[in-house]
């Protein structure tokens, strides 16, 4: 496989279900996306669950850039307590993707956003560690409130792996914003639990100045 070349398959519910991804750091490249990425700027509450765009998107690679560490703190990070701490099963949580974090989770600039607003996907490494037992995780767009039929990854006692791969972005409904763009992380329901990280290493999305 050459550089900046991607190969998605999207599922319906707007999780990637096969994903291949390989670019070149700092190149945008255009990707196709009808009937793959789901924009939030698309997607009303009250209308059809997920439409599709149907025009092209333009994708960027980044450095990848820390947004979720589940064993940071609230007091440093900001973040709720409940937002925070081991995943258990049949539990979900919703990430809040838009700020970069140091190592103790807090903002590195309040200002500055990780991604773009017109931003409506992120390729991402997600990393689980410290597992307990067999268990996996699922993910995808923020609002959404059923798990995806697909795991992003699987783990078993002792487990540190990761995965990477594509998912669409939503508006945290708990947020104040429509700036902070989210992705919800799926706990199976098999015993284990784990922590969770997540790992922003690009965006995709429709900027006004594309052709």
């Amino acid at each position: 496989m050459d550089n900046n070349e991607i190969i998605n398959e999207i599922a319906t519910d707007g999780t990637t279900r096969r994903n291949v991804f390989k670019m070149a750091a700092g190149v945008a490249v255009g990707a196709t996306a009808a009937g793959m990425i789901t924009s939030r700027a698309s997607a009303g509450r009250s209308g059809p669950a997920n439409p599709p765009l149907t025009d092209a998107l333009a994708s960027y690679t980044i450095s990848p850039v820390r947004v979720y560490d589940s064993r940071w703190t609230s007091s440093s990070s900001g973040i709720p307590a409940a937002k925070l701490g081991r995943m258990t099963r049949n539990t979900s949580r919703v990430i809040d993707c838009a700020f970069s974090r140091g190592a103790n989770g807090e903002k590195l600039d309040p200002n500055t956003y990780t991604i773009p607003t017109w931003a409506a996907a992120i390729y991402f490494n997600i990393t689980v560690t410290d597992c307990s037992k067999a268990n996996y995780l699922c993910i995808a767009p923020g609002d959404q409130t059923s798990q995806p039929a697909t795991s992003i990854i699987n783990f078993d006692t002792g487990s540190s792996i990761a995965n990477g791969s594509f998912v669409s972005l939503y508006t945290d409904p708990s947020t104040p914003s429509d700036t902070y763009q989210s992705v919800k992380v799926f706990c199976g329901d098999d015993l284990g639990s784990c922590h969770v990280v997540l790992d922003i290493m690009g965006y995709a999305g429709a900027f006004l100045g594309l052709p």
